[in-house]
């Protein structure tokens, strides 16, 4: 097996590569990187590592670094895709062993590692490296067996986003809102930009005002899927900060989950990292329930130790 570290993706890569991401996709049934990796790739845009793994020059495996600061500290985020017909052959941990010697170069602080649906894999690579489950990030479900509303609070008006006019103010309040989140703060217009070029109907985002001003929005999608029907995802939302505290996330989520009725969503689903208990309680209240989490795994590395894990580990 040849492990081959790039900057740069190329052509050749980029082939093999989207062949190696649909047949995860078709055999695990769900995406297998990030959205906010994906629409780099998708954009043309390279990751700070790529880690591949070649078996006679086919792609087998395949890393995807990108590393940021937090506060003087750098960090790199980690995604790991072996092929289906490869897995328990060692390719993973390979690639891994990889990723964790490139960050020691770059000098990374904390190296961070998704498992997404807790994929078993990726938990015995964290297990063996010495990485700590350090966030879980809760998928939830609702059936649509009808709408439920909430009555508008005083004050408060909902509209259908309007492009290119809202585009600057529907991000500032997104940035806002989520300042200092790992995956939902500090975007940029190509980032929103980049997210309404997927599937995107303008009338699947409300925007409420609340005494004339922008107050919060309600993101949704909608598509089909073989194993669950229509689904509809509530994929953001959120009120301003000093917006809180008046009932308006419930009103937000209520509105939101009728559209989604009114678009015949058979389900509604929802992303919320388990620490944030307001929220899961808000939505354990509409009636949500647990489907599968994502664990992110993480290791600080100013706490050095031996690289590689225990030659029998062959995730």
């Amino acid at each position: 097996m040849q492990i081959e570290t790039v900057s740069r993706l190329d052509d050749r890569h980029l082939t093999q590569l989207r062949e190696l991401l649909e047949a995860a996709a078709r055999a695990d049934g769900h995406e297998p990187i990030g959205e906010r990796k994906s629409l780099r790739l998708r954009r043309g845009g390279d990751p700070d590592a790529a880690v591949l793994a070649f078996d006679t020059g086919r792609l087998v495996g395949y890393a995807h670094v990108v590393t940021y600061h937090e506060g003087a500290q750098r960090r790199a985020s980690c995604e790991i895709v072996v092929h289906p017909d490869q897995r328990r052959r060692g390719v993973g941990r390979r690639l891994f062993e990889r990723v964790m010697s490139v960050a020691r170069q770059q000098q990374v602080r904390r190296v961070d590692l998704w498992a997404y649906n807790h994929a078993a894999a990726t938990a015995e690579i964290a297990a063996a490296f010495e990485l700590l489950p350090t966030r879980r990030l809760l998928h939830l479900h609702r059936h649509m067996a009808g709408p439920v509303r909430t009555p508008t609070p005083p004050g408060v008006r909902l509209r259908s986003f309007q492009p290119v006019d809202d585009d600057e103010a529907l991000l500032a309040l997104n940035n806002r809102i989520f300042a200092g989140h790992p995956e939902n703060g500090a975007w940029t217009l190509d980032d929103l930009r980049a997210r309404m070029e997927q599937p995107f109907d303008p009338d699947d985002v409300l925007m409420l005002e609340a005494d004339g001003a922008l107050a919060g929005f309600c993101w949704m999608k909608v598509r089909d899927l073989e194993a669950e029907g229509r689904a509809g995802e509530i994929y953001v939302i959120g009120t301003a900060p000093e917006a809180q505290g008046r009932g308006l996330g419930r009103y937000l989520l209520t509105e939101g989950l009728a559209r989604l009725h009114r678009r015949a969503a058979d389900v509604a689903a929802i992303y919320v990292d388990e620490s944030n208990q307001v929220a899961v309680a808000l939505y354990e209240s509409m009636a949500f329930h647990h489907h599968h989490v994502d664990v992110c795994y993480s290791r600080d590395l100013s706490l050095d130790g031996a690289v590689g894990p225990p030659a029998e580990v062959a995730a």
